[in-house]
């Protein structure tokens, strides 16, 4: 994997828990915490 490290981010798209579609350019000159995991279930 090559080092993406102070590269801008790949564009996105993601649903909030209440079914809010959010894109990146909503976030745009505001740093953001995205947290992935993996849902056992």
């Amino acid at each position: 994997m090559s080092n993406l490290t102070g590269k801008p981010a790949l564009l996105f798209s993601v649903l909030d828990s209440n079914g809010t579609l959010h894109t990146q350019e909503e976030f745009r000159g505001s740093w953001l915490l995205l947290v992935f995991h993996r849902h056992l279930g």
